[in-house]
């Protein structure tokens, strides 16, 4: 479970060498954790996280769960300093799980630092996408889970409005009845509507499609992005939790991932 976390936190990181087995113990932990913080203290955020990066990737499966919570919690705040925000949410959103290894080592510290920290980057995400607003749709889109205005470049010629909405899928005639079948997203308008097709992604992913809950719609640096959202369990049964989060790149018909915030919980 631990070392899965952390796979998904560093992803993208820089190639480093891990250390030996030996330098996982308490005391090489806490020497890398002091030797990040005089960095960050001196305002080097990129040191610091070079200094944390390779030795929480190498020590992922050490047994001290407290010792790499804060590690972790150290990194992530790092993270955030260096205005990594996505990276930091990665990062601690598995740990803040009450089923996490962290939360039995029993710290209410670490505990309420990983909370912290987690609330500090989600919030600093939020304001780095606040151009994508959800909500403000002036009409009543049927059969919509969530749906949002569109920019006034983006209304259909003719229309005074639109909205983009994320819709309950349609059952094929021939499908089970326990099967998931995905919400799909559209634009519609007073005069019509058009579904958009996405990408391989969780609007298409039938264990956790299910519980998409929100969309959001702006733009940001000349692009059209949609955000949908949702938190739940495994839709096809398995006992993994989920927080999706995903901005789509929009561009004709079609929606394509450009950011998967979206992170596993267990």
């Amino acid at each position: 479970m631990w070392a899965a976390a952390i796979a998904v936190g560093l992803a993208g990181a820089a190639r480093a060498e891990p250390p030996t087995p030996a330098d996982c113990t308490k005391a090489a932990l806490r020497k890398a954790r002091a030797a990040a913080a005089a960095a960050a203290r001196a305002h080097d955020a990129k040191g610091a996280i070079a200094i944390l990066e390779p030795v929480l990737r190498g020590c992922g499966d050490a047994r001290d769960a407290t010792e790499r919570g804060w590690l972790a919690s150290d990194l992530a705040a790092v993270y955030a300093d260096d205005g990594q925000p996505l990276r930091c949410v990665q990062l601690m959103a598995p740990l803040s799980h009450p089923k996490s290894d962290v939360h039995d080592a029993g710290s209410d510290k670490l505990v309420k630092a990983i909370d912290y920290n987690l609330d500090r980057c989600a919030k600093a995400l939020d304001g780095q996408y606040a151009a994508i607003k959800s909500g403000g749709c002036a009409f009543k889109v049927d059969g919509a889970i969530a749906a949002a205005a569109v920019p006034p470049a983006l209304v259909p010629k003719g229309a005074t409005a639109a909205c983009v909405a994320l819709v309950r899928g349609r059952r094929p005639a021939m499908a089970d009845a326990d099967d998931v079948v995905c919400p799909k997203v559209a634009l519609v308008w007073s005069g019509g509507k058009t579904d958009l097709a996405a990408d391989a992604s969780p609007l298409t992913d039938d264990s956790v499609c299910c519980n998409l809950s929100s969309i959001a719609v702006g733009t940001m640096a000349g692009k059209t992005l949609v955000r949908v959202r949702g938190n739940g369990r495994d839709c096809a049964g398995g006992t993994a939790d989920t927080a999706t989060d995903v901005f789509y790149d929009w561009t004709g018909p079609a929606l394509t991932t450009a950011v998967d915030a979206s992170v596993a919980l267990h």
